[in-house]
């Protein structure tokens, strides 16, 4: 994540989907990764299903340690960018350069 910081991104990080949706819900975000392998009081598929119907103008990027994650045509899922854990940093930088802002120029 530091990669990101410094390019610019603003990071918050919760520790599982029903702080993450409550988070979401209080704050716009350009971008929300949701880790889909989440377990707890909210996984990551009911934080990313909540994205997408409640704060439609966040991208959603999707996040597992496998990719062997199918999803179907109708579901809130389907079609969402998927990316590997652990990052590599130029899967991140390929999905989210379109929103992406250069480091600001150190003094």
């Amino acid at each position: 994540m530091d990669h990101l910081r410094r390019r610019g991104f603003r990071i918050v990080e919760t520790e599982h989907g029903g702080a993450a949706i409550r988070t979401a819900a209080a704050q716009s975000f350009d971008y929300v990764v949701v880790d889909i392998d989440w377990v707890g009081v909210s996984d990551g598929a009911a934080l990313a299903r909540w994205t997408t119907t409640k704060r439609s103008q966040t991208r959603v990027v999707l996040s597992s340690t496998t990719l062997s994650h199918w999803f179907s045509a109708g579901s809130a899922m389907a079609g969402l960018p998927l990316v590997r854990k652990p990052f590599r940093q130029e899967d991140l930088d390929r999905i989210l350069s379109p929103v992406a802002v250069a480091a600001p120029a150190r003094a």
